[in-house]
C-alpha cells in the first residue's frame, strides 16, 4: 500500500468510526449502597443482581462498582425463563438471569469482587410434567447476560460457576449456562477476569436468534484481555457468532477436567469456533476475523477447534500462543479455515494429532509458520482431507515416542484440489528410535504428497540394525528440492522412497535438530 492509499484508508476509517461512550468520565455507582448487594459470601444477592440490571436498562447503561468481597447467589434456574421474553414472566417463582438489554455505555467494575454461584443441585434425567428432561432446565443463575448492548467494559471479577457442588445423571446434556454471555453485542471489552468451574462454558459470543426467534444479529468488535477461563465443564470460550474478536494474554485451560463428580460435556475445549448459524436467512453475517495473541490453551479435552469452512469468513490468526495436551486426548488442535494462520508458539500434542484439515470440509487454507510441535502420537501433524491446503513454513516437529505406532510422522497427504499444492519448506522433523522400534526396516517414517518440499531436515537417532530404517516416503506428486537426511549411525546412508522419479537430493547435515 503506498502513502496515498494509506491516507485514504485512514480517512475512510475515521469517517465511518462510531463515537465511543466516555465511560471513564462518569462516577461509578457503588452497588452495595445503591442496590443492596452484600459481600459477606453468605447472603443471597439474586434480587440485587436483578435490581442492578433493571436500573442499568432503564438508564441505558452507566458505571457500576462492586467493592472487594464475596458475592453469593443462592438461587438457580429450573425453567425456560432464561430464554425468550415470553417465558420470562411465566411464573413469579421462575429464576431468571441478570439481563442487561439495549445498554449504550455500560461498565461493570469488580476489582477484588468474587461472585460465587450456587451449584448445590442435581440435574436429573427424569421427565417433568411437560415431558422435558428436567435436568436440561437445571442451571446456574447467570450474572452477566447482555443483549444488544454496545460500548461495554466488564473487568476485575472472579466468578465461580459452582460445578464442583453439582451432579447429574448420565446422558443429561449441557444447559444454557455461561458466566458471561453476549448476544448481538458490539464493542465489548472483557478484561482481567477469572472465570471458572461453570457447568457449560465460561464465555459465550452469539447472536440473538435463540432469544428473539427471528434472524440473528452477530456480535461485533469484541476484545478479551487478560482473561483466565479455567476448569469449565464444556469449554472456555465459545465464539459462535462474532465478526471481529481480538483475544490477548488470556488462558483457556483445563476444560473438561477438574470439575469433580459432575464430569464434563464434549468436546471440552479451550476455544471452539462452531457457529450455530451461517446462512443469510439465519444471521446477518458469518463468523470471522478472529485474532488470538500470547494466549495459552493447556490441558483441555481439545485446545482449539475451528473446522467448518462454510461457516467462516475473513481470517483466523493464532500468534505466539502455546498449547499442551497433558490429558493425551486424540484431537488437541483442528483448524480448517479459508484464511487461517498459526504463527509461533510451542505446542505439546501429547498422544494426539494436529489436524490441518477436517472430514467433509473444503476450502481450508492454513499456514503454519515458525511454530514448534512435539508429541508422542502416531502422526504429529496430519493433512488428511482433500480440497484443503496447508503450508508448513519453518515448522519444527519433534517426536518423543517411546514405543512404535502406525502412521507417518508427519503425514501431509491430501490433494488441495484446484491446481493448488501443499507446501513444506525449511522445516525440521525429528523421528526418535522409539517411533520405529515396532516397525519393519525400511517402512516410511514420514509421508508427503501433493506438496512442494524444499530445505527440510529429517533426523533420527535410530540405531543401525537390520538394514535401512529411516525412510521418507515422497509420493509421485511431491516435488522435492534440497531436503536433507541424517539417521542411524555415522557413515550409513539413509533411505528415501520416491515411488517414481528419484528425489535423492541428500546433503550432509550440519547440525542435529
Amino acid at each position: 500500500m503506498d502513502r496515498r492509499e494509506f491516507l485514504a484508508s485512514t480517512a475512510a476509517a475515521a469517517a465511518t468510526a462510531r463515537p465511543r461512550a466516555q465511560l471513564g468520565t462518569q462516577a461509578a455507582i457503588d452497588v452495595i449502597t445503591a442496590f443492596g448487594f452484600v459481600n459477606d459470601g453468605r447472603t443471597d444477592n439474586y434480587a440485587a443482581f436483578r435490581l442492578l440490571a433493571a436500573a442499568a436498562n432503564a438508564r441505558g447503561g452507566g458505571r457500576y462498582r462492586f467493592p472487594a468481597g464475596d458475592y453469593y447467589v443462592a438461587r438457580y434456574r429450573t425453567s425456560k425463563a432464561y430464554q425468550r421474553p415470553e417465558f420470562m414472566a411465566r411464573s413469579p417463582q421462575d429464576v431468571t438471569n441478570a439481563h442487561f438489554i439495549n445498554c449504550r455505555g455500560l461498565e461493570l467494575i469488580g476489582t477484588g469482587a468474587r461472585i460465587k454461584l450456587n451449584g448445590h443441585f442435581h440435574r436429573s434425567a427424569q421427565l417433568n410434567s411437560e415431558g422435558v428432561v428436567s435436568g436440561l432446565l437445571a442451571a446456574i443463575f447467570m450474572p452477566f447476560e447482555l443483549r444488544h448492548c454496545e460500548d461495554v467494559v466488564i473487568s476485575g471479577f472472579d466468578i465461580d460457576g459452582g460445578v464442583l457442588q453439582m451432579s447429574r445423571d448420565a446422558g443429561v446434556d449441557e444447559a444454557h449456562a455461561y458466566l458471561v454471555a453476549l448476544h448481538a453485542c458490539k464493542n465489548v471489552t472483557l478484561r482481567d477476569l477469572r472465570l471458572h468451574h461453570c457447568q457449560t462454558d465460561a464465555i459465550l459470543l452469539s447472536d440473538d436468534a435463540s432469544l428473539s426467534g427471528a434472524r440473528g444479529t452477530a456480535c461485533r468488535d469484541i476484545r478479551i484481555e487478560r482473561v483466565r477461563c479455567l476448569n469449565n465443564a464444556r469449554g472456555g470460550l465459545a465464539p459462535l457468532q462474532v465478526l471481529g474478536l481480538t483475544c490477548t494474554d488470556s488462558a483457556f485451560n483445563g476444560s473438561a477436567y477438574g470439575t469433580g463428580d459432575y464430569g464434563h460435556h464434549a468436546p471440552g475445549f479451550g476455544v471452539d469456533v462452531e457457529p450455530d448459524h451461517y446462512l443469510p436467512a439465519q444471521v446477518d453475517t458469518k463468523t470471522g476475523n478472529l485474532h488470538f495473541e500470547r494466549c495459552e490453551f493447556l490441558d483441555n479435552g481439545s485446545a482449539f477447534l475451528a473446522a467448518y469452512t462454510q461457516c467462516f469468513q475473513g481470517y483466523l490468526r493464532i500468534v505466539d500462543c502455546n498449547s499442551r495436551n497433558g490429558n493425551n486426548t486424540p484431537n488437541p488442535i483442528i483448524i480448517c479455515w479459508p484464511g487461517a494462520v498459526l504463527e509461533g508458539g510451542t505446542h505439546d500434542l501429547g498422544n494426539g494429532t494436529f489436524w490441518t484439515s477436517w472430514s467433509g470440509e473444503h476450502g481450508g487454507d492454513l499456514t503454519v509458520r515458525n511454530a514448534t510441535f512435539q508429541g508422542d502420537g502416531p502422526y504429529g501433524i496430519f493433512h488428511a482431507h482433500e480440497n484443503n491446503r496447508v503450508v508448513l513454513d519453518r515448522v519444527t516437529l519433534i517426536g518423543r515416542h517411546r514405543s512404535g505406532g502406525a502412521g507417518a510422522f508427519p503425514a501431509i497427504e491430501a490433494d488441495p484440489g484446484g491446481g493448488q499444492r501443499n507446501v513444506v519448506r525449511n522445516c525440521k522433523f525429528f523421528i526418535p528410535a522409539g517411533r520405529k522400534s515396532a516397525q519393519p526396516p525400511g517402512e516410511a517414517v514420514s509421508s508427503i504428497n501433493f506438496a512442494d518440499c524444499s530445505g527440510n531436515q529429517f533426523a533420527t537417532d535410530l540405531p543401525a540394525r537390520g538394514g535401512a530404517q529411516f525412510v521418507v516416503y515422497y509420493h509421485p506428486q511431491a516435488r522435492v528440492s534440497g531436503d536433507r537426511f541424517r539417521g542411524m549411525a555415522p557413515g550409513l546412508h539413509d533411505t528415501i522412497i520416491p515411488n517414481g522419479p528419484a528425489f535423492d537430493t541428500r546433503q550432509p547435515f550440519s547440525r542435529e535438530l
